[in-house]
């Protein structure tokens, strides 16, 4: 019986979502190194792989392997390895690309000293580029477009201050808990309980941090009870690469409603103080509820979508 075929090149996989930048290393702050291999037959120089690179810089080898690709599935690499290191000679097993010296550019990256530790855990990990992130962005712009009634002129609104701001900026736009804001603004509680939850910030605007109110739906901002909802980096990390549509409309619409239930907290307080109540939420109630209005006045914030 013949003995098995063998591929005649190592199995390729492209990775899940989208792939690292080329020279992602480089752009890690990562030392360029050239691994070499023998030039021609009777060449002692030995020839290098992943564990006598990661041996001759001190680090470890799927540290070496995650820096470079940010994964060490072998399917994965042989793809990165033959399209960014540009390999091209088999290794005697015939499962992976070996470094050699015709390799074009052939070059890895070394991890520097007082590099952040790598999280090899993380099952899925995704890299934005600028023009991605720009796409994408426009890609929700458009899908904002088509949303129709009051909830759509919101969420217009509301993507258009994403837009503006750019990647990776808008990452860090956010809106307040609408769990948090209906305890703080609950006339049952005291300022005994509302200064404890914003001591965090010492009482100063934006209120941040913990709150000290935990829920059981939500993000995980949300039901841990963080002041500030920061909504764009889950549309980006739930993408990862991919536009669903529908998903993305549901998104939308689903931080549109969290937003929506802590305006309308507010608002109620300000309907109950047109009827004569007002006076009883205390100076502290009102001083936020100023404050939430401001911020509808920026277009720069996430509650313009809520501005007159």
């Amino acid at each position: 019986m013949a003995p098995p075929k063998r591929s005649p090149h190592p199995i390729e996989r492209p990775p899940k979502g989208m792939a690292v930048p080329r020279n992602w290393g480089l752009m890690q702050g990562g030392i360029p190194y050239r691994p070499h291999g023998p030039v021609r037959p009777g060449d002692t120089r030995p020839q290098e792989d992943w564990y006598t690179v990661a041996e001759k810089f001190s680090v470890g080898v799927k540290e070496l392997i995650y820096f470079n690709f940010m994964t060490d599935d072998p399917d994965v690499v042989n793809w990165y390895l033959k399209r960014y290191v540009g390999c091209v000679k088999v290794s005697p097993s015939g499962n992976n690309w070996m470094f050699s010296n015709s390799a074009n550019p052939g070059i890895i990256y070394i991890p520097p000293a007082d590099h952040d530790p790598i999280d090899f855990e993380a099952e899925d990990i995704c890299v934005w580029t600028p023009n991605d992130a720009k796409t994408f962005l426009m890609r929700l712009f458009a899908l904002a477009q088509g949303m129709k009634g009051y909830k759509g002129q919101r969420i217009k609104k509301l993507v258009q201050v994403i837009l503006n701001a750019g990647y990776p900026a808008c990452l860090d736009l956010w809106y307040y808990n609408d769990m948090v804001i209906s305890v703080y603004v609950d006339i049952k509680e005291g300022n005994a309980k509302r200064r404890e939850m914003i001591k965090a910030t010492r009482g100063a605007f934006p209120f941040s941090g913990e709150s000290g109110v935990y829920g059981q739906q939500g993000s995980e901002e949300r039901h841990r009870g963080m002041w500030q909802i920061h909504p764009v980096r889950s549309l980006f990390t739930d993408s990862c690469g991919a536009f669903n549509a529908q998903a993305m409309k549901d998104r939308l619409e689903s931080i549109d409603e969290e937003m929506y239930r802590g305006w309308h907290e507010l608002d109620m307080v300000s309907a109950k103080s047109s009827q004569g109540g007002g006076s009883a939420f205390g100076e502290m109630v009102w001083d936020f509820i100023n404050h939430v209005r401001l911020l509808s006045e920026d277009e720069k914030h996430l509650y313009w979508a809520f501005s007159q």
